[in-house]
């Protein structure tokens, strides 16, 4: 997704205002007050997109928020600028916020999967068209997506770096959303890794294979695990019979 843009030139920072719509609303303050640093000594290397708001007599920010910010931490007077044609409509100006945004590594996890939202609900593009215009695979698409199906618990867990993204996802296994926010605390609360985490999860949701084998194994006793534990024998398969009934032949004699 390519903006269409008219001019270029710079801007008073006092004459420009921010778009309280805008997708970003958190933003690192650490992170925001190096980037100032940086800024000092280097200045503005990429312009920030205006657009006139009659309304409040002012420019108003399309995209570049947080260099914006930025400049306004750094003391810089002005800031360089690509001036968006006054005829932009609102639909057209969020769309641009959110590809600019959505493009930003450093946008959080949920930020990212609501922009995603918000992107699909105003174009109607496909996950996969998406994932082309953004420069990210369509499982990516897909697993932002789904951080929205957390319980709000679990999604302001997130929001807050407590839980991570990939765990996030994981406790989706677990169908009941009581159970998704009581196993997400009890991951918070235990501090623990992404592997016990998993474990954590598979045990709650009923998928720990040592105790489905356990409790199923007459059942499937199918098989390899008991050929393999005790009988010792080679196999001349005949091309006329076919491999289920062999096998229900050497279960047979292996239970003999």
């Amino acid at each position: 997704f390519v903006p269409s843009d008219t001019a270029t030139g710079s801007m008073a920072l006092d004459r420009i205002m921010e778009d309280e719509n805008q997708p970003r609303q958190s933003y690192d303050e650490v992170a925001l007050t190096k980037f100032a640093e940086h800024l000092k000594v280097h200045g503005v290397q990429q312009p920030i997109q205006l657009t006139w708001n009659e309304a409040h007599q002012k420019w108003m920010i399309v995209y570049g928020h947080r260099r914006y910010r930025a400049s306004k931490l750094a003391g810089l007077n002005t800031i360089p600028c690509i001036f968006a044609d006054q005829e932009t409509d609102t639909e057209t100006i969020r769309v641009r916020q959110l590809v600019e945004n959505c493009q930003r590594e450093d946008l959080a996890p949920m930020e990212m999967a609501r922009a995603i939202e918000s992107l699909s609900l105003l174009t109607n593009w496909s996950n996969r068209q998406m994932a082309q215009e953004l420069g990210l695979t369509h499982t990516t698409i897909g697993r932002y997506l789904d951080l929205l199906k957390l319980p709000d618990d679990l999604q302001q867990r997130v929001d807050n770096r407590e839980l991570a993204p990939s765990v996030a996802i994981d406790v989706l296994k677990l169908k009941d959303a009581a159970a998704q926010s009581r196993v997400g605390r009890q991951i918070v609360e235990k501090k623990l890794n992404r592997q016990d985490a998993k474990r954590h999860i598979d045990a709650a949701a009923g998928t720990n294979t040592t105790n489905q084998r356990s409790g199923n194994q007459d059942k499937q006793f199918g098989s390899q695990e008991l050929l393999t534990k005790n009988v010792n024998i080679t196999v001349f398969r005949n091309p006329n019979i076919s491999n289920a009934k062999i096998q229900a032949e050497l279960i047979a004699a292996a239970r003999q």
